[in-house]
């Protein structure tokens, strides 16, 4: 399974808002995430909307579900910063489920983003904002910290003025509760 992988995977580079994979592709590949953010996102009426985003050590992809399931959603990957991947193509992923332990694999895979989606569904649930960005806080703060303002905002299904002025509420709590000498808060 190894060899197999090594002889048809391949890394590739994609600069900072390149999209990585969008509904021209007919057989889009996987992408193993080594360095780098990318988000994705559809189209609606001519609005982008980010439906999830992903850092390092994910897999990320298009599904390759019939076009009745994607009318009048075309879904898009586009890289946040410089993003360096592993490509596996669609072809690989068929082959490589002639191995047992792909199996194992495989549900342990479902099982993650399973609970990726999941958490994405309680998060926008959440009915303010704040409670929205406290969630996100605590579950996935290096998206929180590292995710574009724009894209966090859509994400989390508020305006970005909103995100600007409660992150700024945020960082005056934190700095108001930490102190450099201690006993002094």
């Amino acid at each position: 399974m190894k060899q197999v992988m090594e002889r048809d995977c391949s890394v590739i580079i994609f600069k900072k808002n390149k999209h990585i994979s969008s509904p021209l592709d007919l057989k889009p590949s996987l992408y193993f995430i080594l360095k780098g953010s990318v988000r994705g996102f559809v189209r609606d009426e001519g609005e982008e909307i980010t439906t999830w985003l992903a850092t390092e050590r994910n897999i990320v992809g298009l599904t390759l579900f019939d076009k009745q399931y994607n009318i009048q959603r075309q879904q898009f990957i586009q890289a946040l910063e410089t993003t360096h991947a592993i490509v596996i193509p669609h072809t690989l992923i068929m082959e490589l489920f002639t191995f047992p332990q792909m199996h194992k694999l495989a549900r342990n895979l479902l099982w993650y983003h399973y609970h990726e989606a999941d958490e994405r569904n309680f998060l926008i649930r959440i009915p303010t904002a704040e409670k929205r960005i406290q969630r996100l806080i605590e579950t996935h703060p290096h998206l929180y910290q590292r995710i574009p303002s724009k894209h966090l905002a859509g994400f989390l299904g508020i305006r970005e003025e909103t995100l600007s002025r409660l992150k700024a509420k945020i960082n005056r709590t934190r700095s108001a509760s930490y102190s450099p000498y201690p006993g002094n808060h």
